[in-house]
């Protein structure tokens, strides 16, 4: 029987994501007609001019007393399907409104913030990050375990979250595979 690949055990201990995106702040997203509300585009699109930079992985759920029986570095471990809070862009694209202006119509380059242009950023509060393991044979609590280099996001059939980030930090002396 071949082991997975080893890599360390990711615990909560604040630290953050790997991030996603490229910053292109000078991106055109789209011309409208004046005052209208931004055109969202899917995340897959806006990872080509938008940035998500690492941001720290709090629980939004507590971790109960249970939790505490499966630690390291004296912390509760990752396991999958926590989810953490939102993943904000920090990020503008520009919108070319058309304005009247006097008997023409004025282009108007306007920024806005990437969370505004992102369908799954539900109106700028950020995207979900939900842990997805990637070890098919460590267990703990009945839930597999987050490893670094496991993604926060996951594109399965009727069970989807965004995020292209990936838990970067993890113990340097406790492994799984």
């Amino acid at each position: 029987m071949a082991l997975g690949v080893l890599r360390p055990v990711s615990f909560h201990n604040g630290l953050p994501c790997s991030g996603h995106g490229i910053p292109i702040p000078s991106t055109i997203h789209s011309t409208q007609p004046c005052g209208s509300p931004p055109i969202p585009y899917s995340i897959t699109i806006k990872n080509k001019t938008c940035w998500w930079p690492p941001q720290p992985l709090i629980p939004l759920e507590a971790l109960n007393p249970l939790r505490a029986t499966v630690l390291v570095h004296r912390l509760p471990i990752m396991l999958e399907m926590d989810t953490f809070t939102p993943h904000i862009s920090v990020t503008t694209n520009i919108i070319n409104y058309l304005c009247p202006c006097g008997k023409l119509t004025c282009i108007i380059p306007t920024p806005v913030l990437c969370g505004l242009l992102t369908m799954e950023d539900m109106g700028g509060v950020g995207h979900v990050r939900v842990a997805e393991s990637t070890t098919f044979t460590v267990f703990a609590l009945k839930r597999r375990v987050i490893r670094i280099i496991d993604p926060l996001g996951a594109g399965k059939p009727k069970l989807s979250w965004p995020c292209s980030s990936v838990v970067a930090f993890g113990s340097a002396t406790v492994l799984a595979g």
